[in-house]
C-alpha cells in the first residue's frame, strides 16, 4: 500500500507535566510510544510523517533516526500550546499532501482498519475533516483535507484544535469504530498503566470487545446466536483436550468462535472477515476465521484452529447436531454437482475425523 498524498503530524513537543515522565519515549512492549505511533501510519503506506518536537528534542530525534520521519522543532514549546505545535507540523506538509492525520505521540494504538476506513471516507465523500470515536467519545487521530488545514492555520488558537474544527461547519464527519485505541492516551500515570495493560492483550479481543465488533459490522442476531453456541461447544472441546494434556489458549478460541462469521452474508465471508480482523490487529484470530470453513489436514497436536472448525461443524443454527446432519441438507441440494458435493463431503469427513480425534469415538 502506498499513500503518497497523505501525511501525518505527530505532536511530541510538550513537557508531559501531568504524566511526570516524558511520554513519547516511554516504552510499551518493545517500542516507545512515539515509535509505535509512527509504525501505525507507515503500516498504511504513509511516508510523509512529521514529528513536532520541543522538550528533549535531541533524544526524540536520536530515537527516530532510522524511521524516515522529518523532525521539526517548536523552539518555544515552554510558552506555547499543543495547537501551536500542530500548526508547525501542518505548515511543513500543507503543500505536499492532500490529507493529513494529526495525533499526539501518546495515542499509539489506533488500528490499521480505522486509518484505512477514515482515508476511504474522506476520499469517497469529499470531506474536510474525519474524526473517529469509540463508544461515543471522540479521539485520535483526526484526518484533515487541504481546505481544513488552511482554515486551521488561520485560527487564533481559542480552544485549540477543537476550536478550529468547530469553526468548520460543513464537511465534517464523525466515524464510530470498535477500536478502543482511539480514546486511549497517557495524560496521567493511570492512563499509561491502562495502555500497558491493553498492550498485553490487544492481539486477542475480550468477549466484550468481540460483541462490540459484531455490532459494528451489523451481524444479524441469528448469526450472533449461532456464534455464541459455537463458542460454548468450543469451550467443551477445550476442556476435553485439556484432559489429554493439550492446553490451548481459551481466550483465542473464544474470540475466534464469536467472530468466525463476522462477515456472514458477504461473498467469501471467511476471507473478508479475516481481512477485517487482520487490519484490526487480530492476526491470529484472523487466521482461524479464515480457516473456519475449510482446513486441509489434521495436525498431530490440535490447535485453536481445529477446535473452532470442529465446533462450527457441530452447531446448526444455535443447536448442537450430529455432524452428518449438519451437512445433509447441503449434500442433498448439491447432489447433481459433483465438484461442490466433493468439497462438502471433504469438509464433513474432516469434521468427523476431528471429532474422533477429540472424543475418541
Amino acid at each position: 500500500m502506498k499513500n503518497d498524498k497523505i501525511g501525518a503530524v505527530i505532536v511530541a513537543g510538550g513537557l508531559s507535566s501531568r504524566m511526570k515522565d516524558f511520554k513519547p519515549l516511554l516504552n510499551i512492549g518493545n517500542k516507545t510510544m512515539i515509535e509505535t505511533t509512527i509504525s501505525n501510519y507507515q503500516s498504511v503506506g504513509i511516508k510523509s510523517i512529521v514529528a513536532v518536537t520541543g522538550h528533549r528534542a535531541d533524544d526524540i530525534e536520536k530515537k527516530l533516526a532510522d524511521y524516515n520521519v522529518k523532525p521539526v522543532r517548536n523552539y518555544d514549546y515552554k510558552h506555547t500550546h499543543m495547537f501551536d505545535s500542530v500548526c508547525i507540523g501542518l505548515k511543513e506538509l500543507t503543500n505536499s499532501v492532500d490529507m493529513i492525520f494529526v495525533t499526539p505521540s501518546d495515542s499509539p494504538f489506533v488500528q490499521k482498519y480505522t486509518l484505512k476506513k477514515m482515508i476511504g471516507e474522506m476520499e469517497n465523500n469529499s470531506l474536510k475533516i474525519v474524526q473517529p470515536s469509540y463508544e461515543g467519545n471522540n479521539g485520535h487521530p483526526i484526518l484533515l483535507n487541504s481546505e481544513a488545514v488552511r482554515g486551521i492555520l488561520k485560527h487564533d488558537g481559542t480552544n485549540g484544535l477543537q476550536g478550529a474544527i468547530d469553526k468548520i461547519v460543513t464537511g465534517y464527519r464523525n466515524m464510530s469504530f470498535a477500536d478502543p485505541g482511539i480514546v486511549m492516551d497517557a495524560d496521567t500515570p493511570l492512563d499509561f498503566f491502562k495502555l500497558v495493560e491493553y498492550n498485553k492483550s490487544r492481539n486477542v479481543p475480550s468477549m466484550e470487545l468481540c460483541i462490540k465488533i459484531l455490532d459494528y459490522f451489523k451481524v444479524a442476531d441469528e448469526v450472533k446466536t449461532h456464534s455464541y453456541a459455537v463458542a460454548m461447544v468450543a469451550f467443551k472441546i477445550c476442556q476435553q483436550l485439556r484432559e489429554t494434556g493439550i492446553k490451548l489458549d481459551f481466550m483465542t478460541v473464544l474470540a475466534a468462535s464469536l467472530l468466525h462469521d463476522v462477515a456472514k452474508g458477504c461473498k467469501d465471508h471467511s476471507y473478508i472477515g479475516a481481512s477485517w480482523l487482520n487490519d484490526m490487529g487480530y492476526e491470529e484470530i484472523a487466521e482461524i476465521v479464515y480457516n473456519h470453513a475449510n482446513i486441509e489436514s489434521i495436525p498431530k497436536v490440535l490447535t485453536e484452529k481445529e477446535v473452532v472448525y470442529l465446533a462450527d461443524k457441530m452447531v446448526k443454527g444455535n443447536n448442537l447436531v450430529f455432524i452428518e446432519d449438519r451437512f445433509s441438507a447441503k449434500e442433498d441440494f448439491y447432489k447433481c454437482n459433483e465438484e461442490i458435493l466433493g468439497n462438502i463431503r471433504k469438509k464433513k469427513n474432516m469434521a468427523m475425523n476431528l471429532y474422533e480425534t477429540v472424543f475418541g469415538c
